[in-house]
């Protein structure tokens, strides 16, 4: 008798399952069902389909406004001055891989150049600040040379913080 009973009870849990999404839902579930009660997504608004661009219709990233292409290199400003008392300040230390600008500041009479290998030399005239991207570097020492007010260190691979 028991084993009856259960299948009718299974076979009407089967059945209330079934049917047209549109119909009435059945019965209300077994307490022990309940207990297992999934959380249904909530209602959003669906534009119509004239609004929504196929793929075909839709600009590239780069087209878009913050899309692909927008975004600046991450870099790292490297200021020199140089004056009548040398280059200040002598050593400069920063993160290895990222690219840097280099600034340089002349606050001499006379024009300088500054040199640093595997860059085009940067020429600033008395009282003129120059910059110049460059790409990033492996870790290591470069020496930046400034003709006669003299030489810098570019220090890569320096963590950063205080």
């Amino acid at each position: 008798m028991l084993r009856r009973a259960s299948l009718v009870l299974f076979v009407v849990a089967a059945l209330a399952g079934c049917g047209d999404d549109d119909a009435a839902p059945a019965a209300s579930p077994a307490p022990e069902a309940s207990a297992v009660a999934t959380e249904e997504p909530a209602a959003t608004a669906t534009p119509t389909a004239s609004a929504t661009p196929t793929a075909t219709e839709q600009p590239a990233p780069e087209e878009q406004e913050g899309g692909a292409g927008d975004e600046e290199a991450a870099r790292v400003p490297v200021q020199f001055t140089v004056s009548a008392d040398g280059v200040q300040p002598p050593e400069v230390g920063i993160p290895a891989f990222l690219a840097i600008e280099l600034v340089v500041r002349n606050d001499t009479d006379a024009p300088i150049t500054a040199r640093l290998d595997g860059v085009e030399p940067l020429s600033a005239n008395p009282g003129e600040t120059v910059r110049a991207e460059i790409d990033g570097r492996r870790p290591g020492r470069y020496p930046v040379r400034f003709g006669e007010a003299g030489d810098a260190l570019l220090v890569t691979g320096v963590e950063p913080g205080p």
